[in-house]
Formats: structure tokens, sequence, C-alpha cells
């Protein structure tokens, strides 16, 4: 199988980690601001405004990961499989993974959104 680099390594680390805090503070932002009983009719335009820009964080911010994570997992995967073929199916699952982050973050907007 291929190996990544350490520095390799470390650099798909922080990415995962600063997405993270990405995704975790649109919750924060979407939850501080935001009486937990609040209807939306109850809601001034400013928080609404809060609580749609924490969504769209989270969704834009994993998908920019989901993206960096696919085109890893496709260039180191191809080359893998061209030398081993029996890896194909172990790179479409990567991939699936890699794909999973992205739909994560929908999630999590759908949550937020569904405050407002």
């Amino acid at each position: 199988m291929v190996a990544l680099k350490k520095s390799s390594f470390k650099r798909v680390l922080a990415l995962v980690w600063l997405i993270n805090a990405v995704i975790a503070a649109s919750l924060a932002l979407a939850t501080v601001h935001v009486a937990p009983t609040a209807e939306i009719h109850q809601l001034d335009p400013e928080d609404k405004g809060l609580i749609f820009l924490a969504a769209a964080i989270s969704v834009a911010g994993s998908c920019l990961a989901s993206g960096i994570a696919l085109k890893g997992v496709a260039m180191a995967g191809f080359a893998a499989s061209t030398e081993r073929p029996e890896l194909t199916t172990y790179v479409l699952i990567l991939g699936g993974l890699a794909e999973g982050i992205a739909i994560y973050g929908l999630l999590v907007a759908i949550m937020i959104l569904g405050r407002a």
C-alpha cells in the first residue's frame, strides 16, 4: 500500500481538526444568540441571520474538506490500484468515507436550521 509521509499525515490531521472546529463554531454561533424556546416569529432578524450563517459555514467547511479528502483518496487510490488491482474495493470505500464528511456537515446544518 502507498505509505503517507509524516508531514502529509500531519497536514491531513490538522485539516480534520480544523473542519471539526468550524462545525463546532457554527453550532455555537447558532445556539448562543437564540433562546431554546424561541419561536421563529419571536426571533430578531439579526438572530435569524446568524443561524443561517452558521448553517452555511457548516456546509461550506464540510464540502471543502470532503473535496480535499476525495482528491487525496483518488490520487493515491488510482496509483495504488494500478499496481495492485485488488485494492480497488478499498479505494471505493475510502472515497465513500471522504464523501461522508459533506453529509455530516449537511446534517449539522439541518439541525441548526431546525431551530430557525
